[in-house]
């Protein structure tokens, strides 16, 4: 068995990669200007003959539900709003659109979609939200998503993969249905992907009804705060400047909710050094991706036949775009083995590149220096 030792190294390289968003860390203005009183559409995702996705042990739909309920509830506490949801039970069906219609029929003010997130290979972890690609919806859902995700990150330790948008399949508009039918009605509309409940990383956040609960009050501390409510019940006032908030222009689309389509420009990994006696190779990587950054690296120390779960790329963070554009492994392996060390370095859309190989053409035996190649 081989033994990972990872240490964060971080370099200041004169690159096109560290060509990142600044990050204003004063007070800034909130994008959405709201009447007394506001009307909010609380949309626990799924229902009824759609389940969502199993995560663990209970479905999606139940949690939506549950997140959403707790969620209303609490937002009730503030003062000058006004509550609906687009379901409260279990059993019902709604399309999309038919949500959407809802949200119009209430005059909303603004939608949140609840949601648990899930992938195909069930490697994937953290927190997303989806706001709409037009102005200035694109700016209300980016600078809404940023501060709710601050607080998932600094009260649960879940990891943040940004705010997003995605493509229409026919169009310049929204891909997901639920936003574009709002946004059709000229409601702002965003998706909160809490986490990812089918995932070993995220696991523990998906553990009971009491999380889903709390992941519930937090979201509506965060709506509380970006449209600045108070509670009297709560004793909480978010009506003055908050720090939490990014700046973000209503007037045009916000660069760092830019969809990145395609995967990293480079991905490499080179030998620093190997010690003959410890079994140790030290590796040098460094990725770079200009359109968006990097998020996620996966190792592979069979030639990429077998992968390591990912884990997050040194320095990532997608609130502020920035991570770091180099690391090093320190990496342990039994006497026997024979090596051979591949990097996959992924995006905030989960964009992959592999890197250049490494193979050992000796065996690792604690006397000599196992010869190796990088291709």
């Amino acid at each position: 068995m081989k033994k990972i030792f990872r240490t964060k190294i971080f370099i200041l390289v004169m690159t096109v990669c560290l060509l990142v968003p600044s990050i204003n860390v004063r007070a800034q203005e909130r994008v959405f200007t709201r009447d007394d009183n506001l009307v909010i559409v609380i949309d626990p995702g799924h229902g009824g003959t759609d389940t969502g996705t199993q995560g663990g042990r209970i479905q999606e739909r139940f949690m939506n539900l549950i997140t959403a309920q707790a969620l209303a509830n609490r937002l009730n506490m503030y003062e000058g709003v006004t509550v609906y949801m687009t379901r409260s039970d279990n059993d019902t069906t709604l399309s999309l659109t038919d949500r959407a219609r809802y949200a119009e029929s209430v005059e909303a003010d603004f939608f949140f979609s609840i949601h648990y997130n899930a992938c195909v290979l069930h490697d994937r972890f953290g927190i997303e939200t989806y706001t709409s690609r037009i102005a200035p919806f694109n700016a209300y859902g980016y600078q809404f998503g940023d501060l709710l995700m601050k607080k998932y990150r600094d009260q649960y330790g879940i990891f943040p993969r940004g705010v997003k948008t995605r493509k229409g399949l026919r169009t310049d508009g929204d891909y997901y249905t639920v936003i574009s039918a709002n946004i059709y009605r000229e409601i702002p509309a965003v998706i909160i992907e809490h986490c990812f409940a089918d995932g070993i990383v995220d696991a523990d956040h998906t553990m009971s009804n009491e999380q889903f609960r709390d992941y519930g009050e937090t979201d509506a501390d965060a709506i509380a705060e970006f449209f600045g409510l108070r509670s009297t019940i709560l004793g909480i006032d978010y009506s003055g400047a908050s720090e939490n908030l990014c700046y973000a222009d209503p007037d045009i689309f916000n660069d760092a909710t830019f969809e990145d389509k395609t995967g990293p420009t480079s991905v490499s990994v080179s030998v620093t050094s190997v010690d003959q006696f410890f079994n140790t190779v030290n590796i040098h990587v460094e990725g770079c991706d200009p359109d968006g950054m990097m998020l996620y690296y996966a190792l592979s120390t069979d030639g990429g036949w077998t992968w390591e779960a990912p884990v997050p790329w040194p320095g990532a963070d997608a609130l502020s775009g920035t991570y770091d554009p180099s690391f090093d492994l320190t990496l342990q392996f039994e006497s026997g083995v024979r090596p051979s060390i591949v990097i996959k370095g992924y995006n905030r859309y989960d964009g992959y590149l592999k890197s250049n190989q490494i193979t050992f053409i000796d065996k690792f035996n604690s006397k000599d220096i196992p010869l190796y190649r990088e291709a």
